[in-house]
């Protein structure tokens, strides 16, 4: 009993000090002393005050009473679990720990008691007792002992103790965990409930902190579904983002991974009673005549899908077409009903330009729609303000080649050799501007006429510092260039003719990168010549072989629909992500179509993903491609830079082997990387 002793010398001490710093306790309740009170009434009067809640007189009287020598054991619990949750009421978190422990000590099936877990965690949490708090998780976690319904309870505690420790990622990782060990769905499904209640009772503050964590890949399984659904519920009592809400409600409701998924399906309907099932209208401003007709139609093929897809799933989006291509169609853009706040196009920039010129019929398009342009660049209008881009940027295509050959290649020393042109210019400059931040160093940039193939060879020279006297030593080796690749801004066409012009200069060994025209031309071209191009990369939005590429096809086929291609994709993505924007309020600014462009962003692209910052700049993560016999293949990183090693080592046979001639000539041996001496 020398626990019990000290249980009871401590309370009483304690206890002690509180009555009379207090001064008050004995006009509220007289505390009568223990040592006169025989064993039974001793338990009455413990009773009385744990059912009044005056919890210096239950402390008091139950550690009194533990050292009872004619107590009954069956009344054990009753005593431990009372003495350990009046001395955690009164802030003696120790005294509430000893008598914990002394209880586990006497009875180990304590520990599957929710109410010992609840206090022995507080208790540890007061004390500061972090370690042992991480150690008993995953010994509960663990333990195969403990019934489900404590794990709740403790399940619910760790997840309450981080999310007021800021932590609302581990907040609610600690219920995921927990469940996905959860012996049944009904087991499950409790945890469902319990966490939805404590959802309810938190302020939209605490809501909107945990609806941080969820992301792409969790959403749709619990906890994350429910933070993100509870979210949804708050924000959509303000009309004006119901159409978005609903959207992202509708889909957690049918889609989520619980075991009960009921209540959500019954609060969507709720809401849906209140406010209605929105309508999105949604216009593209496409050419479906004229040169650009098979592009716009190809768009038009996959937005159509996407309709037909959410429509099966109950999204009613209204689609409207306008061809950039018919006498004012700017007129007809403008005059389209309030509800069609979003567009998407024009596709060209002479058509786009024409939106926001002085005098345009389309004047008050950018005020009234959010208008997402498929261009690389908006032009005079500030992307996430003015308008949005839902495109590959020139700067997604050059970051995409730099983050290749810098960080995947080890290749810092970098060439520009690029057409005297406006696109070939703007390219140049977008890589010299993109490279530096990214660790490349420009240490060559030289310009060609872009229709003068006969100076083409000479100008590849010069960036090659080739001699003056090349054409009467063909046999020395030329040196070593001083980068490893060269960022050639044209067109796959005259590609073909440029890269032979390198290997006449021995540069085999170079990396060539390409912009976007080159892996878009690739997608129709059969029976490449391999040879010049197995360290040419280029990038592209577009890949049949990734998983998106792969759904986009099955759903073509399915609908008897052809083959997907990038501009497919294009409509098919675009239509499903303005769906998720919804309609946009009368009173719409920037900052709010940001705000939606950040819910509506988490999807599953068929073509390369794109993001957007907090600001609506848009990026697009593409895929890098290299040339190949029967068009264009994925680039493996590993592989390629074997490929690189290779090409490398035959030009270092070759200089040595011209220098083992020269040695057993006797000719003096001069290094291909130095001047002669004078």
């Amino acid at each position: 009993m020398k626990n019990s002793t000290y249980i009871v010398k401590i309370a009483v001490a304690l206890v002690l000090v509180v009555l009379v710093a207090w001064g008050c306790a004995p006009r509220t309740q007289p505390v009568k002393s223990a040592d006169l009170l025989s064993t039974p009434n001793l338990l009455l009067e413990a009773d009385a005050a744990w059912r009044a809640e005056h919890w210096e007189a239950v402390e008091l009287y139950y550690a009194a009473a533990l050292e009872r020598p004619d107590l009954v054991k069956s009344e054990l619990p009753t005593l431990y679990v009372r003495l350990a949750e009046a001395a955690s009421q009164n802030g003696h978190y120790h005294q509430a720990r000893i008598a914990l422990e002394q209880w586990a000590n006497m009875d180990t099936t304590a520990l599957e008691r929710a109410d010992w877990e609840r206090l022995y965690l507080g208790a540890m949490a007061a004390l500061g007792k972090t370690e042992r708090l991480r150690n008993h998780l995953q010994w509960v976690l663990d333990a195969a002992n403990v019934p489900w319904e404590t794990k709740q309870e403790v399940a619910l505690w760790y997840s309450d103790y981080f999310r007021a420790h800021d932590d609302s990622p581990r907040a609610l990782d600690v219920l995921d965990t927990f469940y996905a060990k959860a012996p049944d769905d009904r087991a499950r499904s409790l945890l469902e409930h319990a966490f939805s209640r404590k959802l309810a009772d938190m302020d939209d503050t605490r809501v909107d902190d945990l609806a941080k964590a969820v992301t792409p890949a969790n959403q749709w399984r619990f906890p994350y579904a429910l933070a993100a659904f509870e979210r949804g519920v708050r924000t959509a009592s303000d009309k004006d983002a119901w159409s978005a809400d609903w959207r992202t409600l509708r889909d957690l409701a049918s889609s989520s991974e619980l075991a009960d998924p009921l209540p959500l399906r019954n609060k969507l309907a709720e809401l849906e009673a209140r406010f209605g099932v929105p309508r999105i209208g949604l216009a593209l401003a496409l050419p479906v005549t004229g040169p650009y007709a098979k592009v716009g139609v190809k768009i038009l093929r996959g937005a159509g899908l996407a309709q037909w897809r959410l429509a099966q799933e109950g999204v009613d989006v209204d689609l409207r077409v306008i061809n950039t291509e018919a006498p004012g169609w700017e007129t007809r853009l403008a005059q389209l009903p309030s509800h069609f706040t979003v567009v998407g196009g024009p596709l060209r920039i002479d058509a786009f330009k024409r939106l926001y010129e002085a005098g345009s019929p389309a004047d008050g398009v950018f005020r009234k729609r959010a208008v997402f342009a498929f261009l690389s660049s908006l032009g005079d209008l500030t992307e996430g303000r003015d308008a949005w881009r839902f495109f590959t940027s020139r700067n997604d295509e050059v970051r995409s080649l730099v983050h290749l050959t810098v960080d995947k290649l080890g290749i810092t020393d970098l060439a520009v050799f690029y057409p005297e042109e406006k696109f070939g210019r703007t390219m140049a400059q977008t890589f010299y501007g993109e490279a530096a931040p990214l660790g490349g160093r420009i240490k060559g940039m030289q310009s060609y006429p872009p229709h003068a193939l006969k100076q083409w060879t000479h100008r590849v020279g010069k960036l090659l510092n080739v001699p003056a006297d090349f054409s009467d030593n063909k046999d020395v080796p030329l040196p070593m260039p001083d980068f490893g690749a060269v960022f050639i801004p044209d067109g796959w066409r005259q590609a073909q003719t440029l890269l032979p012009n390198f290997f006449f200069y021995e540069g085999d060994q170079l990396v060539f990168l390409g912009p976007g025209l080159w892996s878009r031309a690739l997608d129709d071209t059969r029976n490449v010549d391999e040879h010049y191009y197995r360290l040419a990369v280029c990038p592209g939005a577009w890949w049949d072989g990734s998983d998106g590429g792969r759904t986009l096809q099955a759903a073509l086929t399915e609908e008897g629909l052809g083959q997907a291609d990038f501009w497919v994709a294009l409509g098919y993505d675009f239509l499903r992500f303005a769906g998720k924007l919804g309609t946009l309020p009368t009173s719409w600014n920037s900052d709010l179509v940001n705000k939606r462009i950040h819910a509506a962003e988490h999807m599953d692209f068929s073509m390369a993903p794109m993001t957007w910052d907090t600001n609506g700049m848009a990026s697009q993560n593409l895929y890098l491609f290299t040339p190949a016999a029967n068009g264009k293949r994925i680039v493996d990183p590993e592989k390629f830079a074997e490929r690189i090693a290779r090409a490398r080592a035959r030009r270092e046979k070759r200089m040595e082997n011209y220098e083992k001639r020269l040695e057993e000539a006797g000719t003096p041996v001069a290094s291909p990387d130095l001047p002669s001496a004078p």
